[in-house]
């Protein structure tokens, strides 16, 4: 990861506060207010220290994330573009995983569609045609967010210098080809322990894909340029939902199949 990491002692002791309360599994105080954060670039700049810190852990980036991807929402809170994020690959989860409930502080589920990638992007400028050709395969996805602020109540700035709180991420297993979903209707539902929790959600592909181009053109700008097997999550698709120990979640996709996971 090649962003550059600030200096600011203030910034890289928020960096830390959020490292501690994931290393203990105890949620903290808003950073926001706690180091005095200003902007939602030094919101970044946390980010990217926390980021930075994981890496010399051990840990290994697996792709990208992109939040508030609703214009509405962006326009209410005068935000201009999504968020973004990081994936790790040690928060991967197979199709069918139990989580166990320990390694988590307060998850929370959003449904999403995941892009796979076949082929390098380049660090320069990318087309929409180079997306398209570097996409191996779409998938479902349930990304577990789990914030560090305590009780959920954090702010932009939070959310941002907090990894847009992630956690772990769920992907299905039976990746379908951009070209076979060329002219269906996409719509989602949610199912906790059998029962309906999001139901027959809208499925846009060309606004996922809209995402995802953004997303892959922030993350080259920063020096990062997403490469073959990294994995694009495109944005929540309804509002996040709460979860609980013991619960069974399934997020199945006309035409693009399904993805489970379970709570212990």
């Amino acid at each position: 990861m090649s962003q550059s990491t600030t200096t600011d002692t203030r910034l890289l002791d928020a960096a830390n506060s959020l490292a501690n309360a994931r290393a203990q599994r105890q949620p903290g105080p808003r950073v926001s207010e706690s180091f005095t954060l200003a902007s939602l670039d030094e919101a970044y700049q946390v980010q990217a220290a926390g980021v930075q810190h994981a890496l010399a852990q051990g840990r290994h980036l697996s792709g990208a994330k992109a939040g508030l991807t609703s214009a509405t929402l962006r326009a209410a809170l005068k935000v201009e573009e999504p968020l973004y994020g990081w994936l790790f690959a040690d928060t991967a989860c197979r199709s069918g995983e139990t989580i166990a409930w320990e390694r988590m502080l307060q998850p929370k589920v959003e449904i999403e569609i995941a892009l796979l990638l076949s082929a390098d992007l380049p660090a320069g400028e990318i087309s929409r045609e180079q997306l398209l050709a570097s996409i191996a395969g779409v998938v479902p996805a349930l990304e577990i967010n789990d914030s560090a602020i305590s009780g959920w109540q954090l702010t932009l700035l939070d959310a941002v210098a907090d990894n847009l709180s992630s956690g772990f991420y769920v992907l299905g297993d039976r990746p379908v080809s951009l070209a076979q979903l060329d002219g269906q209707t996409l719509t989602g539902t949610l199912l906790s322990n059998g029962q309906p929790l999001r139901a027959n959600v809208p499925i846009v592909l060309d606004d996922v894909l809209s995402t995802a181009l953004w997303l892959v053109r922030k993350m080259a700008a920063l020096g990062q340029p997403l490469r073959a097997g990294d994995v694009l999550l495109t944005g929540a698709l309804a509002p996040i939902a709460a979860v609980a120990a013991g619960d069974q979640l399934r997020f199945q996709v006309t035409g693009l199949g399904e993805v489970n996971c379970a709570f212990s």
